[in-house]
């Protein structure tokens, strides 16, 4: 299943958009005016400092010249007492100690080696300024022997020294006070964002409330609303734009619509009409024909002369033609409104082919034929299957009559075969093989249409009416066969038709007596790799309307590995993928079946698959038509690939193997 991302809304989006701006700026700007002020602060502490030691150096000039120890100590306690220092120190111009002064706990001068790392030393020298008393400057009774002639004189020095603990407070204020401001400016920011979002999402709001109005066929216009951006009014009168031409289509929609189904209903009535009246008339022809033969057969008792029995098996012959003909055409009606209905008995198929050649080889030696019959594949000695045996001889009549009539010189092959796909389902293919003239390319797309001949002049070589291989075509599709035609101009026509047919219990293995004992064991046929059965099978949805197709289907499938389930027509394939959510490795879609046909549900669910984003499931269409534009119908609907019916094991895995790996 496609992963889909956590949706956010569009004022989520835009609060992101405005808050993480702000608040990488609020972090950057907090950083960097916290930082300035915090170097300020400690410049300004170390300044004050330094600028207290200069101060204090004049002031110790008389006390250190003097050497009065009283006034330095008052005067060191003084200053001490009005400041934040760590200690004052006094020295000489040698650097003895002349005076000390510490905070509470320093007692004296702990040196430079023990000195605290976050104590910072400032230092200013002590300086004896020349005195100016008037008179002759000559007197020198003053000067000491190291005096610097015409300037002040080092006597010694101050050091002042404070602490970076002092930096605590003013760093705890100027924090607190650049948070506060950057958290104001930050909350300021994101209620005008939200104030501007509101402008844009109200508008947005109002479009996709009409959008889902329009979803649900409410076409109706809207007034604009007062925006102020240019684009949400434009998609404002554009959707009106759209609800005004979609009105218009839905009222042409409703009128065509009501159109068509008049025009259907006129159909249907038509077509009902003319089943009814094809029943009726077959009836009502039906019951004077057999009068008609039943008094043919009476006469035919009385001693006639010869000219006489002739017109006689005539007028029989004739007669059972037209009512072959009759019965022909109530049984493509029954076809059309899907009343006929198969019988379900056994038979043997090698001896009603027989039979059946039998009674054409009267005919067919009138038209110079050899009418041959050729048996391959693993035919048993007594081959019995469950199926419609009228209406499988109704089918090799057809084709019998047809390649007789078309044929003038040569021979009639009809090669018929036995393949045994699963237990319990055979597979009988027929082939009647002609020597006529065959049939053109061009209108091999018409043969199989209802009431049409390929040659519809006055001078045609044979007499039809067209709907004899309509007939075969029908029934085979309803046994759950197909038919298949090959032939070219000037080389004959090969028409080929195969049935699926139940086999009696005598052909099974011994089952129980439900449905599923009747599917060979996977375990024991499976084509899939050894560990396998350690895995999940792939799962097949088999759509087919016709019950031994979907039985051998699923056999076939079972024996490939895959865990196969069979519905009836297209509707129910398209609920079933959206139940299991598209859960299917593979989907085998008949084209041919009620209610939705195959075409339509592939395009139903490619059209659901694209909507909610999901990935194609493989669709393979199996199908009984042997027109040329069938496969290209099937891959436009949406299907991956095209099989013929009947379908052979190894037709199947390779097609499979496409998407599975067996």
């Amino acid at each position: 299943m496609k992963y889909s991302p956590r949706k956010r809304s569009l004022n989520t989006q835009l609060l992101l958009l405005g808050a993480i701006p702000a608040i990488l700026m609020f972090v950057g700007l907090m950083a960097f005016f916290t930082n300035a002020r915090l170097s300020d602060a400690r410049q300004e502490l170390f300044d004050s400092t330094q600028r207290l030691a200069d101060n204090l150096a004049p002031a110790l000039e008389y006390a250190v010249v003097s050497g009065n120890r009283r006034v330095l100590d008052e005067i060191l306690q003084q200053s001490m007492a009005g400041s934040n220092l760590e200690w004052i120190r006094i020295t000489d111009v040698t650097g003895s100690e002349l005076g000390f002064v510490g905070r509470r706990g320093i007692d004296q001068w702990p040196g430079e080696t023990d000195e605290d790392p976050g104590i910072h030393r400032f230092s200013s020298d002590i300086l004896q300024q020349p005195v100016e008393l008037g008179g002759d400057s000559s007197t020198e009774w003053f000067e000491p022997d190291f005096r610097v002639s015409g300037g002040a004189l080092r006597v010694g020095s101050v050091d002042v020294a404070v602490s970076e603990q002092q930096l605590t407070e003013r760093r705890t204020d100027i924090l607190l006070t650049s948070g506060v401001v950057g958290i104001s400016l930050l909350v300021l920011t994101l209620l005008l964002v939200n104030r501007m979002s509101a402008t844009l999402l109200e508008p947005i709001r109002a479009l996709t409330h009409r959008v889902l109005e329009m979803n649900h066929r409410n076409y109706r216009e809207t007034r604009p609303t007062r925006t102020r951006v240019a684009e949400i009014a434009e998609l404002e009168d554009n959707l009106n734009h759209l609800a005004r031409d979609l009105a218009h289509l839905q009222e042409s929609r409703d009128q065509t619509l009501t159109l068509s189904e008049n025009a259907r209903d006129k159909a249907e009535a038509a077509s009902r009409a003319k089943s009814e009246f094809l029943a009726l008339m077959s009836h009502e022809l039906r019951t004077p024909l057999n009068g008609v033969l039943a008094m043919v057969d009476l006469v035919s008792e009385e001693t006639l002369s010869e000219r006489q029995a002739d017109y006689l098996n005539t007028a029989r012959q004739s007669t059972g033609d037209l009512l072959t003909l009759i019965n022909d055409i109530l049984d493509v009606s029954r076809l059309d409104q899907g009343t006929l209905l198969l019988e379900n008995r056994l038979f043997n198929p090698k001896e009603l082919s027989e039979n059946c050649l039998a009674s054409f080889r009267h005919a067919a030696e009138q038209h110079g034929l050899a009418l041959k019959l050729s048996l391959t594949g693993p035919w048993p000695d007594k081959p019995e299957v469950a199926g419609d045996a009228r209406r499988y001889r109704q089918v090799l009549s057809s084709l019998l009559d047809n390649a007789i009539k078309f044929s003038d010189d040569g021979e009639v092959l009809v090669t018929m075969n036995w393949h045994q796909e699963a237990d319990d389902c055979v597979f009988i293919s027929c082939e009647v093989q002609d020597s006529g003239d065959g049939i053109p390319p061009e209108q091999l797309a018409r043969i199989f249409r209802s009431f049409e001949q390929l040659d519809s002049t006055l001078s045609r070589p044979s007499e039809g009416t067209g709907i004899g291989l309509t007939l075969v075509q029908k029934l085979v599709e309803l046994m759950g066969g197909h038919v298949g035609l090959n032939s070219q101009a000037g080389a004959g026509s090969s028409f080929r038709f195969e049935v699926p047919f139940d086999l009696p219990p005598a052909f099974a293995p011994e089952a129980d007596e439900s449905h599923d004992s009747l599917v060979p064991d996977i375990k024991a046929t499976t084509s899939l790799p050894a560990d396998a059965n350690n895995r999940h099978a792939p799962r097949a949805l088999v759509v087919e309307d016709n019950p031994v197709n979907q039985r051998v289907a699923r056999t076939l499938l079972d024996r490939l590995g895959f865990d196969a389930e069979t519905v009836s027509n297209g509707r129910e394939a398209v609920e079933s993928v959206m139940d299991q959510d598209g859960d299917y490795t593979v989907i085998l879609m008949d084209c041919h079946m009620p209610v939705m046909d195959g075409f339509t549900a592939a395009q139903t669910i490619r059209d659901w698959e694209n909507r909610e984003s999901r990935r194609h499931t493989p669709i393979i269409a199996l199908t009984a038509d042997a027109l040329p534009d069938t496969e290209t119908a099937c891959l436009k609907a949406g299907m991956n690939a095209y099989l013929a019916k009947p379908v052979r094991k190894h037709e199947l895995r390779a097609v499979l193997s496409r998407w599975v790996p067996l």
